[in-house]
């Protein structure tokens, strides 16, 4: 017998002498008991319920975190109790006068509300009337002289949830939660010290016999529960479980050798630090016009204070040591499971720097989420788990390198621990069909922003030291690159490319960064050689899309796609050689059909310029300085329009005819190469930190190789040049 289900049953026992029992329906029974005395019939129910969700008890609202999704609650699963009292004196006269020897007694009968009776009478009296004096479910629970019957098996918290659904969310009617003081604060957490001892003291005792402990891990996991309340009063509550040393006991439990303790302690330390509370509170602040925000302010230091407590405790590590416990063949534990995905993500939210242990290489986290998100045989219940995975690897492989230490070294491991051939597994599912749901979508996208933050990342300082010194002509070895390429990552690419379907956005976007700087060299000529250059451009000029999709308003071009196609352009353009024949393929495609691919260059550029225009307001133009102003711009458009003048620059200076071409384009909306040049001193000048730059350059050896970032600035300026020679 769990909590979850209500009962009121007897005991399993033999039959005496003078009883009898026989079915009489689904779920009841009759027992007849004979005799000289009386004769009593006892109609006895089984009912069932689901688990109250958490949201019920702690009064959480819907949040853009991952939710799981337990069952709907139905407030017409809970059953109410009915006593049907049949003892009045018109039955015992017509009893007496039949001449009976037996006296007949009051028929006590546990019945679901809303069955049928036969007697009016009966449904006309009771309407109207209380669930139970008090609301109490237990109050018609009984027990006879053998103690057949026990309670009903709601706790406190859910009685009072039930009661709150019974008066219909009467606003008067306090809700859990609200008579928190610090006096039933700390005899919580002493129960919970009590309950904690007690289960140890037995289990040392006899550690072989579980009916001797089994209760008093009962009393435990209730005590655990009780625990969420806490949540509704963080600057209250939260300072007192730091004064009790809760946190220590919180991280002793998650040891428990019954694995449903550090599963209930997952779920009470995941309502303890939701991040979302903080913003709600934050909201409602706002609505009550507290602009100091002096409540939200005591949350987020109590907030901080038992996170710093938790930390120092050892939890973080012991979290994620339970991943590996979890058995998801168990219902419970596979949501366990969700709950400690749910909970690490609190925990790098609250405080990035946390993620730095795991994701050190000692840590199994990264390659459990890898496994369990490449997992796709399992059955449709275990797909949260599946998607959560999906979305905690992306969370914790773009957390930024100043903040977190060993971010930029977890990404490299994707590329040598061969995890990359993993995750373009998966997203090769979406080359021919479609997810079947936003959830399924969101963990496509979540995949393909994994591949994207570990192909940008800089090669880790460790890594590049391991090998030899590379001359500006060999760029240095990046793992994730090679990794793609060796896995036929771009040829995989450029087909979905092809497929004109939801992933072909995301394809677009993992291309941008893959072909990104000197490791990209090589992936820039396997992508013309698996004519790429051709479903490029056909999406370049509006061709590649789905004239049925663009219809509904999905699969069509967005601005973001063409900043991600100006952006692998650009790269082309920078990486391929000189005269070899992946760029002279790539020119070729800008001359051909009278210079079509040029026109739409220019009319991108013109739309940019009218983008950026449009969202920049003079008058709060001429209030800010230069650096405010460049950020608006660049948020309205402004580096699209650099990668296109990029473009532009680089077709001038490689055909004569496309340079005429484009000035008799920019001629026609009176503007010349000049406003090129405008545009890419601005964006040479805006690379990197000057001053930065200049000391490397200082510190660097004569025989070095340039930064990127400077050798950017120096075609930057030689095409600036070359474009004021010829305008």
């Amino acid at each position: 017998m769990t909590e979850s289900e209500y009962c009121a049953r007897p005991l399993d026992r033999q039959l005496k002498q003078g009883e009898e029992e026989k079915a009489v329906g689904d779920g009841c029974r009759e027992l007849v008991l004979t005799g000289t005395a009386s004769r009593r019939r006892l109609l006895l129910h089984v009912v069932v319920r689901p688990p109250l969700p958490k949201s019920a008890i702690a009064g959480g609202g819907a949040g853009s975190k991952r939710k799981h999704e337990p069952p709907a609650f139905d407030p017409q699963s809970y059953k109410s109790v009915k006593l049907d009292s049949d003892s009045d004196a018109t039955t015992s006269a017509a009893a007496a006068a039949s001449g009976s020897k037996h006296r007949t007694a009051a028929a006590v009968t546990i019945r679901d509300v809303g069955e049928d009776v036969d007697d009016d009478d009966d449904n006309a009296a009771g309407a109207g009337e209380e669930f139970a004096p008090g609301q109490d479910a237990d109050y018609y629970a009984e027990e006879d002289e053998d103690g057949r019957f026990f309670g009903g098996g709601l706790s406190k918290v859910q009685k009072q949830v039930l009661q709150i659904m019974e008066n219909g969310g009467d606003e008067q009617q306090q809700l859990p939660g609200e008579d928190l003081t610090p006096q039933s604060v700390r005899k919580q957490l002493l129960a919970l010290e009590k309950a904690v001892n007690k289960n140890r003291d037995l289990r040392t005792k006899y550690p072989t016999e579980p009916e001797k402990f089994v209760d008093s891990e009962f009393n435990l996991l209730e005590t655990l529960r009780a625990l969420f309340l806490l949540a509704t009063k963080p600057a209250l509550t939260y300072p007192l479980l730091l004064e009790n040393s809760t946190p220590n006991t919180l991280a002793d439990l998650l040891s428990h050798e019954n694995i449903d303790v550090p599963v209930a302690v997952i779920e009470v330390l995941e309502e303890l630090l939701d991040p979302e509370d903080l913003e709600d509170a934050q909201e409602e602040d706002d609505d009550e016009g507290d602009g100091d925000g002096d409540a939200t302010e005591k949350k987020r230091e109590a907030l901080k204070a038992l996170l710093d407590g938790l930390v120092e405790a050892g939890v973080v590590d012991l979290v994620v040591a339970q991943l590996q416990r979890l058995n998801e063949e168990d219902e419970g534990e596979r949501t366990g499971l969700f709950h400690t995905l749910g909970l690490i993500e609190n925990l790098v939210t609250l405080s990035p720097p946390i993620a730095s242990p795991f994701l050190s290489p000692k840590s199994p986290f990264l390659s459990f989420l890898v496994e369990r998100l490449s997992q796709d045989k399992r059955p449709a219940e275990y797909d949260q788990n599946r998607y959560y995975a999906a979305e905690m690897l992306a969370l914790v492989l773009s957390l930024p390198p100043e903040l977190v230490d060993g971010v930029n070294e977890a990404r490299h491991r994707v590329g040598t621990e061969g995890w990359v051939d993993a995750l373009l597994k998966v997203v090769s599912v979406y080359r021919k069909r479609d997810p079947h749901s936003a959830d399924e979508i969101e963990f496509m996208e979540n995949v393909f922003d994994a591949l994207c933050s570990c192909l940008s990342s800089p090669i880790p300082a460790a890594a590049a030291s391991s090998k030899p010194s590379s001359s500006a002509a060999t760029p240095a070895h990046h793992a994730v690159k090679s990794a793609f390429l060796e896995g036929e990552g771009v040829e995989l690419l450029v087909l979905m490319l092809k497929a004109k379907n939801l992933s072909r956005s995301r394809a677009i976007k993992t291309l941008d960064h893959a072909l990104q700087g000197r490791e990209g060299a090589p992936l820039c000529e396997r992508f013309v050689e698996s004519l790429g250059l051709k479903t490029l451009f056909s999406i370049f000029m509006g061709r590649g899309d789905d004239k049925k999709k663009k219809k509904g308003g999905a699969g069509g071009t967005t601005h973001e796609d063409v900043e991600h196609i100006l952006a692998i352009v650009s790269s082309l353009f920078t990486s391929l050689p000189s005269d070899s024949p992946p760029r002279m393929r790539l020119l070729a495609k800008f001359v051909e059909s009278d210079y079509e691919k040029v026109d739409r260059l220019l009319e991108i550029r013109e739309d940019l310029e009218a983008r950026i225009a449009k969202g920049i307001d003079p008058a709060l133009a001429r209030e800010m300085d230069e650096d405010e102003l460049y950020l608006e711009k660049l948020e309205n458009g402004l580096f699209a329009l650099q990668l296109a003048d990029y473009v532009a620059a680089w077709v001038c200076m490689e055909d004569d005819g496309a340079r005429d071409h484009v000035k008799m384009l920019l001629s026609r909306r009176d503007q010349s190469l000049n406003d090129i040049v405008a545009v890419l001193d601005e964006y040479a000048s805006n690379i990197g930190d000057g001053d930065a730059v200049g000391e490397a350059a200082e510190e660097r050896p004569e025989d070095a190789p340039l930064s990127e970032g400077e050798e950017r600035k120096a075609i930057l300026g030689e095409l600036a040049k070359y474009l004021e020679s010829v305008a």
